[in-house]
């Protein structure tokens, strides 16, 4: 018999040793999978903010638990959990396989360990993946072992390349497409099996010291995993214990419904990746939340837990002109947006509508003003945020005069140029009527809240420091750089690919023809094209692997709103930037290693500047980050506070009936006030209250 115990973020299966090897024998008769094997230290790395080892982690078919403490601990909790350390595993696994037959490979030790592995179990069929002593993750060398090991026949994989790399690999691995067989990152196992290394005595073991033997036995490698970062899991286990406290305080008002247009938990554009952000955010604080949105057409893999969508959609117009003129007209017999009746169906209208009766929520969070056109389902009683990631009708109207307001336009241009100037003021009205109906208006930047806060005089308008995402290796030094100048972005968006156009056109033709210059993200020019001395990469299944591989990153933004994600992550990673300064909005005390540049011959001798002077270790980067995240943390956690206290005294005693709308119109707001021109009349006009965030 086998269960899940969850405890400190982990999802740890809970099993004697014939209770694993049931379940690891059904996962072999499904599709690929991995599994992990969490210590101490590997649970205290995963609370330290690397977004992309949580991903690993939370990927894995099954976390075994490894470690005795962390058992121990769960135990304080009242939580039965059984540790199987990855050693024992992998020994039952080579003693006794799970099938006659099974096929098992190895890597991670050289040849000389595989053949002592082989000499002590010689009638199992096993192969070697070798491998370099000093894999580095997201190298040309890295991808290519992880295609050997994808195309190698076995059942059973056991992947020893150390802490985090092996969860990474086996990570990749899956992302080959590989249609079958289970990894399993069991460390230092076989190095115990050949005698590379000597386990602790068994009298050691049964006590809960075999780290302080791995201690011993090697004080220099192992002083910092178990003295430096060992004894944060006691502050880990304290505070999921206060937090466990104030959500039973709690339970009523701690229950968050995410309403978005994308379901974000893939975090493939910087929109997603701030979303993302604030739910995690939330989560952190101890509320349960639920995330409604569409998944995108042609996903294979299900969301995790809590992210729900009534079905595929499909998002991306370019490309695909029947179904944008579908979209847009539509959006004109509705009076709508397109970027909002895009969205528009019926299915997310019932899911929603169930959720709201089989899981209350105490706040609904509206993540981005496309997701508003759901607001006339939500009750009137419930409190409101609305997320504005951009002013989008400032946007689209600013790049639609951009467009179509040149003095030699094309009448294309001019014509969508008139398309976006319709949108923007569309997307007033919409946002005008979201921001009168929430409680609070969360942004990205404080010019972002100053502009809303004119939209609903009197509204709490707060602003947030995102953090964007932290990737794996962003405290090591840089690498040496493999891309002279690269770029990074989705330029399927016409924003995006307008700062885009102007770099090829106007920066690209006059930089050196020997750099070495990689656009890496989804545009209109396939993977591999070469235009000049520019490459087009595509889409890079690690951006921060690539960031940290160039040796400039250029940042060449012409329009934008709220803030730039891939400009937060790209500092964050300490890579000397190249940035103009609208790709700056929102981030006044950027760290050391930046260069302004907003015209070519400036953009141009500041990427030379760049690529000339010594090459930083990227540190500088990465404080930087952490301090924005922490930040970002207790700003959430004093605004959720305030808002859960408002609720609680302006609840009343019996739910109010939903709102209603027309069809067609944005949305009615029964409570509102407004003057015969339409402005609302609060209370109070003018004021803007504004969270601290100026950072």
């Amino acid at each position: 018999m086998s269960s899940t115990v969850e405890f400190l973020g982990m999802r740890l299966l809970d099993a004697n040793p014939s209770g694993v090897r049931a379940a690891l024998l059904d996962a072999l008769k499904g599709p690929f999978g991995y599994v992990v094997t969490p210590n101490v230290d590997h649970v205290v790395s995963y609370h330290r903010g690397d977004a992309g080892l949580r991903a690993a982690y939370d990927g894995a078919a099954f976390q075994i638990c490894d470690s005795r403490v962390l058992a121990k601990l769960a135990s304080l909790y009242g939580l039965h959990l059984t540790p199987f350390p990855g050693s024992d595993l992998t020994r039952e696994l080579l003693e006794q396989p799970l099938h006659p037959g099974l096929r098992m490979a190895v890597i991670g030790p050289d040849e000389a360990a595989f053949r002592d592995l082989r000499a002590r179990f010689p009638s199992i069929d096993l192969v070697h993946i070798p491998c370099a002593a000093q894999l580095g993750v997201g190298t040309g060398e890295w991808w290519q072992t992880v295609g050997r090991a994808a195309t190698a026949d076995w059942d059973l994989l056991f992947v020893c390349l150390s802490f985090p790399k092996q969860e990474l690999f086996a990570r990749d691995l899956g992302r080959t497409g590989r249609e079958r067989g289970l990894a399993l990152c069991v460390g230092a196992s076989i190095d115990f099996l050949t005698d590379r290394q000597t386990r602790a005595p068994k009298a050691m073991q049964r006590a809960s010291l075999e780290w302080l033997h791995r201690l011993a036995s090697d004080p220099y490698r192992m002083a910092r995993r178990y003295l430096k970062r060992g004894p944060a899991i006691f502050g880990l286990a304290a505070r999921a214990w206060r937090a466990e406290r104030g959500r039973d305080r709690m339970t009523d008002h701690r229950r968050v419904l995410f309403l978005s247009t994308v379901l974000p938990h893939r975090r493939s554009t910087g929109g997603e990746i701030a979303s993302m952000n604030f739910i995690d955010g939330l989560r952190a604080t101890g509320c349960e939340v639920d995330v409604l949105a569409y998944r995108r057409e042609g996903e294979d893999q299900e969301p995790p837990p809590g992210f729900l969508s009534p079905r595929d959609w499909p998002i991306e117009s370019a490309g695909r002109p029947l179904r944008a003129a579908s979209w847009m007209g539509r959006a004109y017999l509705a009076r709508r947006p397109y970027s909002v009746q895009k969205y528009v169906g019926t299915g997310m209208k019932r899911l929603l509508r169930l959720r709201l009766r089989t899981a209350p929520p105490d706040l609904v969070v509206i993540d981005h003003a496309q997701a508003s056109w759901l607001l006339p389902l939500v009750p009137a009683h419930l409190p409101v945020v609305l997320i504005a990631h951009n002013v989008e009708h400032q946007l689209y109207a600013s790049h639609g005069a951009a467009v179509g307001g040149a003095g030699k336009a094309s009448l294309k241009q001019r014509l969508k140029g008139a398309v976006y100037k319709r949108e923007g003021e569309r997307l007033s009205a919409v946002e005008r009527a979201a921001a009168l109906r929430a409680q609070e208006i969360w942004t990205l930047t404080e010019d972002d809240a100053a502009a809303i806060a004119q939209l609903a005089p009197g509204k709490m308008v707060r602003s947030f420091g995102v953090p964007g995402q932290a990737f794996h290796g962003a405290s090591e030094p840089l690498p040496e750089p493999s891309v002279d100048v690269g770029l990074l972005g989705s330029w399927t968006w016409d924003v995006n690919r307008a700062g885009l156009d102007w770099f090829l056109k106007a920066v690209a033709p006059r930089l050196p023809k020997d750099l070495r210059i990689t656009v890496a993200g989804r545009s209109d020019h396939a993977p591999g094209t070469v235009r000049g001395n520019v490459r087009f990469a595509g889409f890079v299944p690690d951006a921060g692997a690539f960031l940290r591989s160039c040796g400039v990153v250029a940042i060449p933004s012409t329009v934008g709103s709220g803030i730039q994600i891939k400009t937060i992550e790209t500092l964050g990673l300490g890579v000397p930037t190249v940035a103009t300064t609208v790709a700056l909005r929102g981030i006044d005390d950027p760290p050391l290693d930046l260069r302004v540049a907003n015209g070519a011959t400036d953009m141009v001798s500041a990427i030379l500047e760049a690529l000339d002077a010594p090459r930083p270790d990227g540190r500088d980067g990465a404080d930087w980050r952490l301090s924005r995240e922490k930040a970002f943390h207790a700003d959430l956690a004093r605004a959720l506070d305030t808002l859960f206290a408002d609720a609680l005294l302006e609840r009343p005693s019996h739910a109010a009936s939903e709102v209603t709308a027309e069809e067609g119109s944005i949305f009615r707001l029964p409570h509102v006030a407004r003057s015969d021109d339409g402005a609302s009349c609060p209370t109070e006009q003018g004021r803007l209250r504004m969270g601290a965030m100026h950072r």
